[in-house]
């Protein structure tokens, strides 16, 4: 497997990751009025597992099906902060969607993607930033 190839690999792990802590969340906020807006990200996130699968695919590299270990890593914070309240789940929500912006970020260093590639690796990194703020700003809010 290419380094570009691994590293795409890796982002769609993070998202069956992050897709972990997504579902945790929704079963765990209280606030109606935010469940909505979860889950478009996570399906924002169903969304990412699928280009980068099909990338891996066109790369004749095989897909990814499963989380990697930091899977309960990334759940966990969710299942811990759910015993608290809903602020606290959004707060460790703002952690989870820093980990995705930073490896989404860290991966458009690599110089090996095609042009299809990149855009389509530059637009999970907006999706990230997107999600990032406002799992802030929602926080704040409460």
């Amino acid at each position: 497997m290419s380094s570009t190839s691994k590293v795409i690999s890796e982002l769609c792990q993070l998202d069956f990751d992050a897709l972990a802590a997504y579902e945790a969340t929704l079963e765990r906020i209280e606030e109606p009025s935010l469940k909505e807006t979860i889950a478009t990200f996570r399906d924002d996130h169903q969304a990412h597992i699928e280009s980068l699968n099909q990338m891996l695919v066109q790369r004749s590299e095989d897909r990814v099906t499963e989380a990697d270990f930091k899977k309960v890593l990334t759940k966990g914070k969710v299942v811990i902060a759910g015993l608290i309240n809903d602020k606290a789940i959004l707060k460790a929500m703002v952690v989870n969607e820093e980990v995705t912006t930073k490896a989404y970020e860290k991966a458009l260093d690599h110089d090996d993607f095609t042009p299809q590639e990149r855009a389509t690796i530059e637009r999970h990194w907006a999706d990230e930033k997107r999600h990032k703020q406002w799992f802030s700003d929602a926080a704040d809010r409460l």
